[in-house]
């Protein structure tokens, strides 16, 4: 069974493996947390998306921006950015794959000074979860491995270089 759904005008394919990073996340949490363990995995399970979220809407905006626009999204155990123009620039490949990265790190970075503006224990505790989350995605996303943009940016540098 799917979700279908849209993002900014893109159509959003919701599968159930998509539980499966929250789920992850929330089971991670729970087992590392000294108290709240509860509160703080079944928050961190719901978080995560909002990591996922986060960088696919800076994909969306920057494949738009670079006049390479995302066809669509899905979402499985994360989320794949479907595009049918490949025959696109190095430029606009690096374009597409950098918004994601850049959303991502912009959101760790929001949240971390989010944090620490805020003296309530639970709250500070709640938004180092997610600046930990978008961070992690950021990280994760920009290793040069060709599943990930990381690798989309590596190999569209090196096609620049020649």
């Amino acid at each position: 069974m799917h979700i279908n759904l849209s993002l900014l005008g893109v159509p959003v394919t919701m599968r159930p493996t998509s539980l499966g990073a929250g789920l992850l996340s929330a089971l991670v949490v729970a087992l590392v947390a000294r108290e709240r363990r509860a509160v703080l995995g079944i928050a961190a399970g719901g978080l995560w998306y909002t990591a996922d979220f986060a960088h696919v809407v800076g994909h969306i905006v920057s494949s738009k921006a670079v006049g390479a626009p995302m066809d669509a999204v899905d979402f499985g155990l994360y989320p794949m950015s479907v595009y049918v123009n490949h025959d696109v620039s190095p430029q606009q490949h690096i374009g597409r794959a950098g918004g994601g990265v850049a959303a991502s790190l912009l959101a760790t970075l929001v949240l971390m000074l989010l944090r620490s503006r805020v003296t309530n224990s639970l709250a500070r505790q709640l938004l180092a979860i997610a600046a930990t989350q978008h961070g992690l995605l950021f990280v994760l996303s920009m290793l040069p491995v060709q599943l990930v943009d990381g690798g989309v940016i590596y190999a569209n540098l090196l096609k620049l270089r020649r």
